[in-house]
Protein backbone atom coordinates (compact mmCIF):
# COMPACT_ATOMS: atom_id res chain seq x y z
CA UNK A 1 0.00 0.00 0.00
CA UNK A 2 3.00 2.61 0.96
CA UNK A 3 4.32 2.65 -2.75
CA UNK A 4 0.95 3.03 -4.59
CA UNK A 5 0.07 5.89 -2.32
CA UNK A 6 3.86 7.24 -2.89
CA UNK A 7 3.27 7.15 -6.36
CA UNK A 8 -0.66 8.71 -6.19
CA UNK A 9 0.27 11.22 -4.36
CA UNK A 10 3.13 12.20 -6.68
CA UNK A 11 0.75 11.68 -9.93
CA UNK A 12 -1.50 14.09 -8.36
CA UNK A 13 0.65 16.54 -7.28
CA UNK A 14 3.23 16.79 -10.21
CA UNK A 15 0.02 16.64 -12.80
CA UNK A 16 -1.64 19.53 -10.72
CA UNK A 17 -0.75 23.16 -10.02
CA UNK A 18 -3.21 22.65 -7.01
CA UNK A 19 -4.41 19.91 -5.11
CA UNK A 20 -8.61 20.51 -3.23
CA UNK A 21 -9.41 17.71 -0.46
CA UNK A 22 -12.33 17.27 1.60
CA UNK A 23 -11.12 17.24 5.00
CA UNK A 24 -12.63 14.19 6.81
CA UNK A 25 -13.41 12.56 10.27
CA UNK A 26 -11.39 9.84 9.79
CA UNK A 27 -11.95 8.57 13.60
CA UNK A 28 -15.22 9.32 13.84
CA UNK A 29 -15.83 7.63 10.30
CA UNK A 30 -14.09 4.44 11.94
CA UNK A 31 -16.74 4.01 14.22
CA UNK A 32 -18.90 2.82 11.57
CA UNK A 33 -18.38 -0.69 11.15
CA UNK A 34 -19.65 -1.67 7.89
CA UNK A 35 -17.38 1.12 6.94
CA UNK A 36 -14.08 0.84 9.03
CA UNK A 37 -12.37 -1.84 7.29
CA UNK A 38 -11.93 -0.10 3.77
CA UNK A 39 -11.69 2.87 5.27
CA UNK A 40 -8.57 1.83 7.33
CA UNK A 41 -7.26 0.32 3.94
CA UNK A 42 -7.56 3.30 2.45
CA UNK A 43 -4.99 5.24 4.46
CA UNK A 44 -6.69 8.85 3.80
CA UNK A 45 -4.89 10.36 6.81
CA UNK A 46 -1.46 9.05 5.24
CA UNK A 47 -2.72 9.85 1.24
CA UNK A 48 -3.46 13.47 3.07
CA UNK A 49 0.02 14.05 4.60
CA UNK A 50 2.18 13.21 1.51
CA UNK A 51 0.00 15.15 -0.77
CA UNK A 52 0.80 18.35 1.68
CA UNK A 53 4.58 17.08 1.74
CA UNK A 54 4.55 17.12 -1.83
CA UNK A 55 2.85 19.90 -2.71
CA UNK A 56 5.24 21.99 -0.19
CA UNK A 57 8.68 20.41 -1.71
CA UNK A 58 7.30 21.21 -5.22
CA UNK A 59 5.99 24.97 -4.63
CA UNK A 60 2.56 24.15 -5.17
CA UNK A 61 -0.98 23.95 -3.39
CA UNK A 62 -2.72 21.02 -1.17
CA UNK A 63 -6.03 22.98 0.04
CA UNK A 64 -7.68 20.81 2.73
CA UNK A 65 -11.73 21.63 2.76
CA UNK A 66 -13.33 22.24 6.16
CA UNK A 67 -15.03 18.68 7.14
CA UNK A 68 -18.32 20.94 7.76
CA UNK A 69 -18.34 22.10 4.33
CA UNK A 70 -21.44 21.05 2.74
CA UNK A 71 -20.21 19.71 -0.49
CA UNK A 72 -22.28 16.80 -1.23
CA UNK A 73 -25.60 18.88 -0.51
CA UNK A 74 -24.83 21.84 -2.24
CA UNK A 75 -25.87 21.93 -5.50
CA UNK A 76 -23.05 23.00 -7.92
CA UNK A 77 -25.02 24.70 -10.44
CA UNK A 78 -26.67 27.64 -8.46
CA UNK A 79 -25.37 26.79 -5.10
CA UNK A 80 -29.08 25.63 -3.30
CA UNK A 81 -28.11 23.72 0.03
CA UNK A 82 -30.39 20.83 1.06
CA UNK A 83 -31.15 20.97 4.61
CA UNK A 84 -30.35 17.20 4.96
CA UNK A 85 -29.06 14.49 2.97
CA UNK A 86 -29.00 11.27 4.31
CA UNK A 87 -25.94 8.92 3.20
CA UNK A 88 -27.90 6.71 1.63
CA UNK A 89 -28.85 9.18 -1.51
CA UNK A 90 -26.39 8.62 -3.98
CA UNK A 91 -28.13 10.52 -6.38
CA UNK A 92 -30.96 13.76 -5.83
CA UNK A 93 -32.20 16.80 -7.95
CA UNK A 94 -31.73 20.40 -6.84
CA UNK A 95 -35.47 21.68 -5.53
CA UNK A 96 -34.83 25.20 -7.02
CA UNK A 97 -33.19 24.49 -10.10
CA UNK A 98 -33.83 20.98 -11.31
CA UNK A 99 -30.58 19.86 -12.04
CA UNK A 100 -29.64 16.28 -11.73
CA UNK A 101 -26.87 15.31 -9.32
CA UNK A 102 -24.58 12.36 -8.72
CA UNK A 103 -23.86 12.88 -5.10
CA UNK A 104 -20.04 12.39 -5.50
CA UNK A 105 -19.23 13.99 -8.32
CA UNK A 106 -21.19 17.08 -6.93
CA UNK A 107 -19.29 16.91 -4.01
CA UNK A 108 -16.04 16.84 -5.94
CA UNK A 109 -17.25 20.09 -8.34
CA UNK A 110 -18.14 21.79 -4.82
CA UNK A 111 -14.81 20.96 -3.11
CA UNK A 112 -13.19 22.15 -5.98
CA UNK A 113 -15.09 25.23 -6.48
CA UNK A 114 -14.44 26.06 -2.57
CA UNK A 115 -10.73 25.22 -2.99
CA UNK A 116 -10.36 27.92 -5.73
CA UNK A 117 -12.09 30.46 -3.37
CA UNK A 118 -9.93 29.99 -0.77
CA UNK A 119 -7.02 30.04 -2.57
CA UNK A 120 -8.30 33.59 -4.16
CA UNK A 121 -9.53 35.00 -0.81
CA UNK A 122 -5.77 34.31 0.19
CA UNK A 123 -4.57 36.03 -2.60
CA UNK A 124 -3.28 33.54 -4.54
CA UNK A 125 -3.52 33.43 -8.37
CA UNK A 126 -5.73 30.86 -9.97
CA UNK A 127 -5.45 29.78 -13.61
CA UNK A 128 -8.79 29.13 -14.91
CA UNK A 129 -8.47 25.40 -16.54
CA UNK A 130 -11.43 23.76 -18.33
CA UNK A 131 -11.76 20.03 -16.54
CA UNK A 132 -13.73 17.46 -17.83
CA UNK A 133 -17.42 17.38 -16.22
Amino acid sequence: MGGEMKKLSKRLIDENQAVCAESLKIKNMMQNPHLAKAIADAAWGELYRMLAYRAKRAGKRFVCIDTFFPSSKTCSARGHKLDKLDLATREWACPKCGARHDRDRNASKNVRAEGIRMMKAAGQTVLKRVLPA
